[in-house]
């Protein structure tokens, strides 16, 4: 005769079983009030869940996964948590997805290609029914994301596109046109840049807006003081020192994100130099580290980002079938003591 299945597991973790015990009900019935499908009275639910909540069950997501097909669960793929947006979107996105009666799964790229690839592989086996993706600055997983497309899986890039993906993305021209008509009504004449630029080290965003609003406006890109390609933390130390090498720092400089910024508007002023009296400084995203420092930048509502996100993640991944979305957010400039008139006497000079 087969030996009985003990009602409590090896760990002391409280089992189905257990509930069978307590309540008298079957595991079919308990199923089903867990899973809140039909077939039972909406009293003995009510008795099989007060009870799951008093020993403290919560049935087997993997089980339960593996039975119904799908985890109720989305990825989000983001190259990093240094930069405060990204930690402060995915909050956001957590948030909106508790709401919904999902969960969400973050997992972090650090810019690499094959971290990447290795993740989205991993996730989409079953971890989770669909991925948000901030993708690494190349084209080297373009493959990839087609191979999942063509098993049907759901993928949304944020950031940037890709011909045949849903898209979400930030539109940046208005509110950086509003803060370049600033500085140039107040006397700037150039603008520089600091900030992240990808490996191709071909502008795009934030930067390539820039770049071409500066044009239209008949601005000047300083690009002889402009500091590419450098990280948020190193941003303000390394952009004084190469300053101090050529003599000279800009009037105005536009940061790739708001804590490059404060890293330059803190370094400014350990070297004495007035913020925005000798330098102007804008940021992108308003952080929550933003209004303690003054700092001007371009709002990005994180809270309606990341239900636009879930939205569009969600319909792809009821609809597989429906017409491809490319949707952006728009951005607002946010004026505050970090901008002001162009310096006219030494803050456009350095010395060694």
């Amino acid at each position: 005769m087969p030996k009985k299945k003990s009602a409590v597991s090896k760990t002391g973790r409280p089992t189905i079983l257990q509930l069978v015990e307590i309540t008298g009900f079957s595991q079919g019935a308990i199923s089903r009030a867990l899973n809140g499908q039909g077939g039972i009275s909406d009293a003995t639910r009510m008795k099989i869940l007060k009870s799951a909540r008093e020993i403290g069950y919560y049935p087997n997501p993997s089980a339960r996964n593996f039975k119904r097909g799908y985890t109720k669960r989305i990825g989000m793929l983001l190259p990093n948590l240094a930069n405060a947006n990204y930690s402060e979107l995915y909050e956001n996105l957590d948030l909106v997805t508790a709401d919904r009666d999902y969960s969400s799964i973050l997992a972090l790229t650090h810019q690499s290609s094959e971290r990447e690839r290795n993740l989205m592989y991993q996730l989409s086996a079953g971890e989770a029914d669909g991925l948000v993706i901030n993708p690494v600055s190349n084209l080297d997983n373009l493959e990839d994301y087609k191979r999942l497309r063509s098993w049907r899986y759901p993928l949304l890039f944020i950031y940037r596109s890709y011909e045949g993906f849903d898209t979400l993305f930030v539109d940046y021209n208005a509110s950086m046109l509003k803060a370049l008509q600033y500085l140039r009504d107040v006397g700037h004449k150039k603008v520089a840049y600091v900030g992240f630029t990808p490996p191709s080290r071909t502008p795009t965003g934030k930067q390539a807006v820039l770049l071409e609003l500066l044009k239209d406006l008949g601005m000047e890109y300083d690009q002889r003081l402009s500091v590419p390609g450098i990280d948020a933390e190193e941003a303000g130390v390394e952009s004084f020192r190469q300053w101090r090498e050529k003599g000279k720092m800009p009037t105005a400089v536009v940061a790739y994100n708001d804590q490059t910024a404060i890293s330059i508007y803190r370094e400014a002023r350990h070297l004495g130099i007035d913020v925005p009296g000798d330098i102007s400084l804008l940021g992108s995203d308003d952080i929550a580290a933003s209004e303690p420092h003054d700092l001007s930048t371009v709002r990005v509502e994180r809270s309606l980002m990341a239900r636009t996100i879930f939205e569009m993640l969600e319909n792809r991944m009821k609809h597989f079938d429906s017409p491809i979305r490319v949707q952006s957010i728009r951005s607002e400039f946010i004026l505050r003591n970090s901008m002001g008139p162009a310096s006219r006497g030494k803050g456009a000079s350095l010395s060694t």
